[in-house]
């Protein structure tokens, strides 16, 4: 019969203060045994309690910090007791080292793909915010330009309009108003003076 999850695997601080018992291959091996195919949960505790440190101390090889590589081997034992029935083992010592380095793997691995997906939003956050940024300062330079053509004599806007907005040369906009080109320059200028005028007040 199952244990209750709770009791599964022992607490990992307490495996610790265990005896180190000198555990030989057969011995793992038929701990192993009794876990797997009799249920026998003395087995899996003796088990557990004789391989723990070792393992911890090999798993934190790769992990570099000492309660994940804790918590990544009480995980696998919970693994093994829970699947015990599924398990298939031909060398206990090397399936417990490998699901072990397995186990590491999968945290790194876990943790690379965070960090890159954590990157990848703030870059793209902060790239929505500049567009935003960039965007509200054009809209205001567009506000600022119009009110600012707004300003100009109506004869001199409507050319600056024509020019500018809907694309008409300096002859078609003279032949239009019926006005000489050398007037339709000058207005242009003194447009393009007032607005220079204009932005340079705002700066």
């Amino acid at each position: 019969m199952d244990k209750p999850l709770a009791n599964t695997v022992p607490d990992a601080r307490q495996a610790i203060q265990f005896p180190g018992n000198s555990f030989r291959h057969f011995d793992i091996d038929v701990l192993m045994e009794r876990v797997l195919r009799e249920n026998d949960y003395q087995a899996f505790q003796k088990l557990f309690n004789g391989m723990y440190t070792p393992l911890c101390l090999f798993c934190v090889k790769f992990v570099q910090v000492k309660e994940v590589a804790e918590e990544l081997v009480s995980d696998v034992f919970y693994t093994i007791w829970k699947n015990r029935q599924q398990i298939e083992v031909t060398s206990p010592k090397a399936y417990l080292f490998t699901a072990v380095r397995n186990r590491a793997f999968d945290h790194l691995r876990k943790i690379r793909k965070t960090t890159w997906c954590n990157l990848e939003e703030a870059t793209q956050v902060a790239t929505e915010a500049a567009n935003s940024q960039e965007l509200l300062i054009q809209q205001e330079f567009n506000r600022h330009v119009e009110r600012s053509v707004a300003k100009l004599p109506r004869q001199c806007r409507l050319i600056f309009e024509m020019s500018r907005e809907h694309g008409f040369k300096y002859k078609e906009i003279a032949s239009t108003l019926n006005i000489s080109i050398k007037t339709v320059e000058t207005q242009m200028s003194r447009a393009l003076k007032h607005l220079r005028g204009s932005l340079h007040t705002t700066t």
